[in-house]
């Protein structure tokens, strides 16, 4: 006979009991559907299939790494046998205060099973993968010591007393459901505001919170220059030059360098993915977020048209405006991914020609490297954005970002801006022959902008920086 103190609960239909058990009696009692229940039939099933690979890389990862580790808990569904409950009186006198609430009335007891019962993950067949995983194979996973005597959260749900078998599997289906179909994971925004652990997402606030131009003074969460609101899209006559989510995602491509692409971040050398799982130490953060202040403090100085305002810098009407604006590329997410991009192998390429051997470049260096931004045209009316990006639409001919074969759009934009900055170098054939950049350029074009093709592809040529 197994026992198990409890606290017994109602919900709906479901009566069902809260228990702890260490990680050892989880892997040793209870099972995945499969090895207890055989279904052939869709109807049947009772668990989702399992992904061993997610179960054993990241979960079993996570538990064995993090010292911090914790798991909400897993619900267990009993098949077959006599669960018994008996519930605990308090008698003692110092319980004399709360043995007349009703509430806690038979909440208390201890839960018993006569061993016929058979016990599966309704959820957390995942979690339980892993928790086996390392308490099968302690050395191999480096399990933490001791792993195996930690305790978790069980969540029991049984079978009503005569209720068909084939009714209490439908239920428990149903919950399987209920379960999963509500459960929201957390979003971007709210990830990048509350994780512990990814340094990108860390440093992201710091950058919020500390850096000239990116912090706000008072609550940051109403800044003036960061969009604090779930979603990447920032209006025309917003005041801020871009959201959280699109700034996390400017960070972590800024940071990306040859080297961190090539042999992984941080000390550990991991892929950026499992790097960020798994929050480095004060130390490394702190020299990861220094690196990245030095670079927006580059890119900023290179560029001060970011320090205008920004809801005059997203006009695409200006005719419409009753105040003068400019409708400026870098203020656009699109522009701004382009933007940090170009910034970071410009600064990379820099360091790897500095004969100074130095780890990083001087704030004089890392703005020479990317003086040459300076010098292309970012205004969305001009070349080669007009026509490429910008588009005209509509009976009324206002402009507006296009939306139909935008990354085909983009990447020809990219093309042109990564010649005028020399990053590429084209033979004339791949320039101006057939299937060339101008002739791809020119495949997007309007039929009426047809008289202005040489004007325009002579401004982009114009734009090379020598």
């Amino acid at each position: 006979m197994q026992l198990y103190p409890a606290i017994r609960a109602r919900m709906g239909r479901w009566e069902y009991y809260m228990v702890r058990m260490s990680m050892r009696e989880l892997s040793k009692n209870v099972k995945f559907a499969s090895e207890i229940h055989e279904a052939t039939l869709l109807s049947k099933a009772i668990q989702r299939q399992l992904n061993e690979s997610r179960a054993k890389k990241q979960i079993t990862s996570y538990l064995a790494k993090q010292e911090d580790r914790f798991f909400s808990s897993i619900v267990v569904a009993v098949l077959g046998g006599e669960p018994q409950w008996h519930p605990v009186v308090m008698e003692a006198k110092e319980f004399n205060i709360i043995a007349s609430d009703r509430k806690l009335a038979n909440s208390f007891g201890v839960l018993t099973f006569n061993d016929e019962e058979k016990y599966y993950a309704l959820d957390g067949q995942h979690r339980l993968s892993a928790i086996r995983e390392l308490v099968d194979n302690p050395s191999v996973n480096n399990a933490p010591e001791e792993f195996w005597s930690e305790e978790i959260s069980v969540i029991l749900v049984t079978p009503n007393q005569l209720e068909e078998y084939e009714d209490f599997l439908i239920r428990y289906r149903r919950l399987f459901g209920h379960l999963n179909r509500y459960a929201k994971p957390m979003s971007q925004f709210d990830s990048i505001v509350m994780d512990e652990d990814d340094a990108l997402a860390i440093i992201t606030r710091r950058l919020v919170s500390d850096h000239d131009f990116f912090r706000s003074a008072g609550d940051q969460f109403t800044s003036s220059r960061i969009k604090m609101q779930a979603g990447k899209n920032v209006g025309p006559g917003s005041n801020h030059w871009t959201s959280l989510e699109t700034l996390y995602e400017l960070n972590c491509a800024l940071l990306n360098t040859p080297q961190r692409r090539n042999t992984g971040w941080g000390k550990t050398l991991e892929k950026i993915k499992e790097y960020q799982r798994f929050r480095p130490d004060e130390e490394e953060i702190d020299a990861l977020a220094e690196e990245l202040f030095n670079r927006w403090n580059a890119v900023i100085d290179a560029l001060p048209v970011l320090r205008k305002d920004p809801s005059r810098m997203r006009v695409h009407n200006p005719q419409l405006s009753d105040e003068p604006g400019e409708d400026n590329v870098l203020f656009w997410p699109i522009g701004q991914e382009l933007l940090v991009h170009l910034a970071q192998e410009l600064l990379d390429g820099t360091l790897a020609n500095n004969t100074d051997e130095q780890p990083n470049l001087t704030p004089d260096q890392a703005r020479d490297a990317l003086s040459p931004l300076s010098r292309i045209v970012w205004n969305a009316h001009r070349p080669p954005w007009r026509h490429l990006l910008l588009v005209q639409s509509g009976d009324d001919g206002n402009w507006r970002i296009v939306n139909e074969d935008r990354k085909p759009r983009m990447r020809v934009a990219e093309r042109i801006v990564r010649w005028q900055l020399l990053l590429d170098e084209f033979p004339e054939e791949d320039i101006s022959g057939p299937s060339g950049l101008r002739e791809t350029w020119q495949t997007f074009l309007p039929l009426d902008a047809a008289g202005d093709v040489d004007d325009m592809w002579r401004e982009i040529e114009d734009g090379i920086v020598n």
